[in-house]
């Protein structure tokens, strides 16, 4: 990674961030504290990302990030370091690896990079996925949850050459290599793949897509405060405006299934929800974003550099949602539970035809 691109280039001539300086001052006004997934106030807690990305979609971004890795450490009996902004880092590239061995009783060394981290040189801390390799059998390594802090981390080690568009370039979304970086057994939040086969992970897969939301709900407010004057114009923002009402209370209904279901709940119910929920708000988001453009025309977007920013930011932000995959998971997974209730609709014959 020497020679690469580094963080430094996102930052003001004194090493500050505006955009952190805006996550800091929130982080410290306990405005990131919000309400636990299940604990009665989740359709609260989707409205706040969804209120901050209505403001500005990269604070937003980051600021998901903080919360849900709050979340996860609360799902784990322990506890977010104190005034430490958090960020996720667990998504996987063929291209980078990182693992982990075992050195000393309790220490570890990190070797290798991560892709796809959000926030680098910005978050204090990130929630880490690594392999964990044995001695004994190094064919089977296990997946670690670590807590790794990166307040000490080289701006060097942090490559950001594969993000080329100006969309979301502030949140800094890096290749990191942790080579060399030592974490102990106290660091490790979880192991044995639990990350993943948690109802947690998909409960907090809908933050995102609240984001989402919030962002195509700023795209309508631009438009609620410069109303076209044609007929055809005002029914593109009637739409936009029931397309706000469908973005909000498909939050809010998702979020009360989430209260009901509680500490009960099976992960193949909460993957339900959060891919039904990623899909509609995907969708809903695609539509804000053709009417809006029809609607005004393309003055604010090629005239307006906030109004563009957050269009080309909704549109890779959203680009998390798996689409067609997400949508073949959503079928698979009620497919099989039709299966195994023994519904011979599942078996492609309808009750229709059964004589």
């Amino acid at each position: 990674m020497t020679g690469a691109p580094t963080v430094a280039e996102h930052l003001g001539p004194d090493g500050s961030s505006t955009l952190l300086d805006r996550l800091r001052a929130r982080l410290e006004a306990g405005q990131l504290d919000l309400p636990e997934l299940g604990g009665g106030e989740t359709s609260a807690r989707w409205r706040a990302l969804a209120e901050l990305a209505r403001a500005d979609v990269s604070e937003a971004r980051i600021a998901e990030a903080h919360v849900d890795a709050v979340q996860i450490l609360l799902e784990a009996d322990r506890q977010a370091h104190p005034g430490s902004l958090y960020g996720v880092w667990a998504s996987e590239h063929p291209r980078w690896a990182l693992a982990a061995r075992r050195t000393s009783h309790r220490t570890h060394v990190l070797r290798g990079a991560k892709a796809f981290c959000s926030g680098a040189g910005l978050v204090d801390r990130a929630l880490v996925t690594i392999s964990r390799v044995s001695e004994h059998d190094r064919s089977r390594p296990s997946v670690l949850l670590v807590d790794v802090d990166l307040r000490d981390l080289d701006p060097g080690r942090i490559d950001v050459s594969s993000w080329t568009t100006a969309a979301l370039a502030d949140t800094v979304t890096a290749v990191v290599d942790l080579t060399g970086l030592e974490v102990d057994d106290s660091q490790i939040v979880h192991g044995s793949g639990w990350y993943l086969t948690r109802p947690g992970f998909w409960d907090g897969a809908v933050g995102p897509a609240a984001c989402w939301a919030g962002a195509a709900l700023g795209l309508i407010d631009v438009a609620r405060r410069s109303p076209p004057s044609d007929p055809h114009g005002r029914a593109h923002l009637g739409a936009l405006v029931a397309l706000a009402w469908h973005l909000e209370a498909t939050l809010d209904a998702a979020g009360r299934q989430v209260d009901e279901r509680g500490p009960q709940g099976t992960v193949a119910e909460a993957r339900s929800t959060a891919l039904t929920v990623r899909h509609l708000v995907d969708v809903a988001c695609a539509e804000v974003q053709e009417r809006f453009a029809r609607a005004l025309g393309p003055r604010p977007l090629v005239s307006r550099p906030e109004v563009e920013a957050r269009n080309h930011a909704l549109s890779i932000y959203r680009r998390q949602c798996h689409a067609e995959s997400d949508l073949q998971a959503l079928g698979d997974l009620h497919a099989e539970v039709r299966t195994h209730a023994g519904d011979p609709a599942a078996h492609g014959t309808s009750t229709d035809d059964v004589s």
